[in-house]
């Protein structure tokens, strides 16, 4: 009997072999830190319930809020190696927006 998601694909490869089952009571996701930032830091808890897998390569997937994903990266930062990351995740709001200067203006 079938038991993949009807209509669901793989993210990765595109099968549609996806299975619906569940990360268990862990449903937390943790960003990348460095040490003492992971010690003080805290999770961002998934929304659903449900993640999904691929039989074909294995990938697993749920989702999060996004806006809890920022505020926590936000307070508590990433790994020193994620600094476009972060650039993205402060966005317009906490960085002065660049303007680019034409190059091909007349002198």
């Amino acid at each position: 009997m079938d038991r993949t998601v009807r209509g669901m694909y793989c993210l990765r490869c595109s099968s549609k072999r996806v299975v619906r089952g569940s990360l268990g009571e862990s449903a937390r996701f943790y960003p990348l830190r460095g040490f003492f930032k992971a010690i003080l830091g805290k999770p961002v808890f998934i929304n659903n319930e449900y993640s999904h897998a691929c039989l074909d390569c294995g990938l697993i997937w749920n989702e999060l809020d996004p806006g809890a994903l920022r505020k926590n990266i936000r307070t508590f930062g990433l790994a020193p190696h994620s600094t476009v990351v972060m650039r993205i995740v402060q966005g317009p709001d906490d960085s002065p927006e660049v303007v680019p200067v034409p190059t091909n203006s007349p002198r």
